[in-house]
């Protein structure tokens, strides 16, 4: 018989149940990872707080990011894990009426400046190259652990912008830009180098939304407060002052936080259902990159505070209150809330990578939790097993080609011998 009888049909299965093993390994593994994503918790979490704009005239983007600043450190985030970037010292400028302090609402009741703030960047040290090295850790090597955004792959991020903006960049200092390219492929490299686990970028600028439209790295939650030809409008004139002093939805994000706390079950979803056209007259949008995932699924505690359980010698302080105490914040909110949609969102900015119904199920397939943890793991093991079986057929296969490759080999030396006694 013929030894390559019967081998064509035999490899060809044989290397189709190989290649079938390998690919469900590799859906296995994005299974898995998309699930532990879903149900377990991250070990850290960070903060990146940059306001881009100086000079007094820009007052509020500077209270802007204050504002977060105090929220994230209220809700359990030290300081050791926040990296705070402002451009100028609105505080201590000579035009500055209340020396020393700064204020988010006219009434002038909680001073967001105060005494507990310890900024890492301070005036021209806010640079588009230090803001990128931050992110993605490239940085000199006498740059202080204290300036270095020391996250890990099992850390969640979050990254907060405030300046002016334009259609794909923000300007920082006066003096230059960040491209939409530029922050993209830093997000990039943040992923590639495992420098976190999920992120949430928000963006406070005119045409925000233009300058996230690029950013393609997984787990990234982007926000942007306005989308492209739209201003992102300012609001709390003081007359004091001579000026506004925060943004409108920087505000209207502050006034959800009002009510949150460290135990909070608040999601995404919760917060986007305030966020209100009238009130900001610009469209908030939000990108998500990691399909598995929805609104309604992302705690903003996961963000905005700590995985450490930390206990305060108060229950409440006066962070608690980041507007101030606005008596007439009640009754923005009531109006603005409802008069709008609940759902405003530009589809077009709105989960890119869903358009996809087919790929979009095949995903939940492989990724949605089941009531137990069971279905998954049985998948892992038909996998595993499948993979076991595959290697013990081709081993198999390759044991019995080399007994008839041996008997074939003896045959034709048995013949061979009796044509020579012949």
């Amino acid at each position: 018989m013929s030894l390559s009888s019967g081998r064509g049909p035999a490899s060809l299965f044989i290397v189709y149940i190989c290649l079938m093993w390998i690919g469900s390994g590799r859906v296995g593994i994005t299974a898995l990872t998309s699930t532990e994503r879903l149900t377990s918790r991250h070990e850290s979490n960070w903060a990146v707080l940059v306001s881009t704009s100086r000079f007094w005239l820009n007052y509020r983007h500077i209270v802007n990011t204050m504002s977060i600043y105090h929220v994230v450190k209220r809700l359990g985030i030290p300081d050791s894990n926040i990296i705070l970037m402002i451009p100028d010292d609105m505080a201590c400028n000579a035009r500055n009426p209340l020396p020393a302090q700064l204020f988010n609402n006219e009434s002038h009741w909680l001073d967001v400046y105060g005494q507990d703030v310890e900024v890492d960047y301070r005036g021209y040290e806010v640079t588009v190259s230090n803001f990128l090295q931050v992110l993605t850790g490239r940085h000199d090597s006498n740059v202080p652990r204290s300036k270095r955004l020391m996250s890990d792959a099992s850390s969640n991020v979050l990254v907060y912008l405030s300046g002016h903006g334009g259609d794909e960049f923000i300007k920082f200092n006066d003096v230059e830009e960040l491209l939409a390219q530029d922050l993209a492929d830093a997000l990039a490299q943040m992923a590639e180098k495992g420098r976190y686990r999920e992120l949430l970028m928000i963006v406070e600028t005119c045409e925000a939304a233009t300058l996230l439209q690029r950013v393609s790295a997984p787990d990234v939650i982007t926000i942007a407060s306005s989308q492209k030809d739209e201003q992102s409008l300012s609001f709390k004139s003081d007359p004091e002052l001579g000026m506004s002093l925060i943004d409108r939805f920087t505000y209207q994000t502050l006034a959800f936080f009002e009510s949150i706390d460290i135990k909070s079950a608040a999601t995404l979803a919760d917060l986007f259902g305030t966020y209100s056209y009238e009130f900001m007259q610009s469209h908030f949008s939000y990108r998500m990159t990691n399909a598995a995932l929805r609104p309604k699924d992302v705690k903003l505690t996961d963000f905005f505070g700590s995985v450490a359980d930390i206990r305060t010698t108060s229950d409440r302080g006066p962070q608690d209150i980041m507007y101030h105490g606005d008596a007439q914040m009640g009754r923005y909110m009531a109006a603005y809330i409802d008069e709008d949609a609940p759902w405003d969102i530009d589809s077009t900015l709105m989960q890119p990578d869903m358009s996809n119904e087919s790929i979009m199920m095949w995903k939940i397939f492989y990724t949605a939790p089941s009531p137990s943890d069971s279905g998954i793991l049985n998948r892992e093991a038909i996998r595993a097993w499948s993979g076991f079986m595959a290697l013990c057929s081709l081993a198999l296969y390759m044991l019995i080609a080399h007994i008839r490759m041996k008997g074939y080999r003896a045959g034709s030396e048995g013949i061979v011998a009796v044509q020579c006694r012949r």
